[in-house]
């Protein structure tokens, strides 16, 4: 008997759960070492954590993005570059999916191998050509292609010429024997989730492996044994806004969690205060941490469940739908920034030390708080002018 999404993403959650520990024992080393190890990525491959959106025809889980969320989730609590990686891995095989065609799906999961997946959309540079039968890259670059390192295929969007001489975005997906990572991913957070550059040089594409991005967001390219799946329908702007605060609650989670272990051995230096878990500054400290990561997990699933539920349903979120569920992440986003700030601060200048789990936490947190795709401010705001009467000031909707 086929199993429903929802044993499959219990078990799923189980698993990721259960690699806490491990994943804890092996952040230090993660840190230092700028580098998720292999013992790390085979235990995500052999648990089948790289795979949450996979099509079952390509030996997926095929599940929804209440699963991936929840799997994520628990990774991140165990360590952030392997949430980071875990995220924006799972989220590649949702794109890739319905972005190109049976020929080129069928090269890049018919290997035998559990297939890892990276990309970026925006080059920093970009010399592409048409020639027969595809496109010859004479020289392109993308910075921030998470996962790179690990990965056997990698997408990556383009600019290209339209049939009117106008400009449009097309997509990619090239193996990693062609591509060359560049070693600049030196950052002070989310050091192991190798989110490297990426440059090609004198590489020929072939046509089945090239989308253009107004069909894809379409789903004309979907294929047939895909077309009825609901993961599918799912749509493209939030779901890739979720894969980017994806870690946030995880991460926060951690906090918490090594905060709570800390607490019973800790005063509060200057005052007669030899216990700190008899304070009242830490009884508010704590109380206030813990209710904004329970109301970002409340505001995170909410938005979740109806990506799901429209994809379910068979039907198209419109643009003020997307942007109230992206203000959702953004203020996820907020209230994850300010329990880990609350928690930083019981700590004190102990938080200062390089070997202080804590620390690792709140730079895996902050680097990942920066990105421009969850802004809080940014996605507030749109969702502001929305409930004003104004149009959205971004065209990401």
């Amino acid at each position: 008997m086929e199993q429903s999404v929802l044993e499959t993403k219990n078990e799923l959650v189980e698993r990721a759960r259960a690699l806490i520990p491990k994943l804890r024992e092996y952040s230090d080393d993660i840190d230092k070492n700028s580098r998720i190890p292999d013992v790390i990525i085979d235990e995500l491959k052999n648990q089948g954590l790289l795979k949450v959106l996979r099509p079952h025809m390509f030996g997926g889980y095929q599940t929804n993005m209440r699963a991936f969320t929840e799997v994520v989730t628990e990774i991140s609590r165990g360590n952030g570059s392997a949430g980071w990686f875990v995220c924006l891995s799972n989220i590649r095989d949702y794109m890739i999916s319905y972005t190109f065609g049976e020929k080129a799906l069928n090269e890049i999961y018919n290997t035998g191998k559990d297939v890892v997946l990276a990309g970026n959309f925006k080059p920093i540079k970009c010399d592409i050509k048409k020639v027969d039968g595809g496109y010859y890259i004479e020289e392109a670059q993308w910075p921030f292609v998470s996962g790179s390192p690990h990965a056997d295929w990698c997408y990556f969007g383009f600019p290209l010429v339209d049939e009117k001489g106008g400009m449009e975005m097309a997509i990619m997906v090239i193996p990693h024997e062609e591509l060359e990572v560049l070693d600049d991913w030196h950052v002070m957070g989310l050091k192991g989730s190798g989110s490297n550059s990426c440059r090609i040089q004198n590489v020929f594409v072939p046509e089945h492996r090239v989308s253009l991005d107004r069909l894809a967001s379409k789903g004309h390219y979907l294929i047939d044994p895909l077309k009825d799946v609901a993961l599918y329908k799912s749509s493209f702007v939030p779901s890739l806004t979720l894969s980017i605060v994806g870690p946030a609650l995880g991460l926060a989670q951690a906090a918490m969690d090594l905060y709570m272990e800390r607490l019973p051995k800790a005063g509060i230096g200057n005052t007669f205060y030899h216990k700190q878990n008899e304070a009242p500054i830490t009884h508010h400290q704590v109380a206030q941490a813990q209710l904004k990561i329970d109301t970002a997990e409340m505001f995170l699933y909410r938005a979740v469940d109806k990506i799901d539920s429209y994809a379910e349903r068979g039907e198209v979120m419109d643009s003020a739908e997307i942007v109230k569920v992206k203000a959702d992440f953004g203020y996820v986003n907020q209230l994850c920034k300010e329990a880990i700030d609350l928690l930083v601060a019981g700590v004190g200048s102990m938080f200062t030390y390089h070997n202080n789990p804590l620390q690792l936490v709140y730079r895996d947190f902050f680097a990942m708080h920066l990105h421009g795709f969850i802004t809080p401010s940014s996605l507030i705001e749109t969702y502001g002018r929305i409930l004003c009467g104004q149009e959205p000031n971004t065209y990401f909707v």
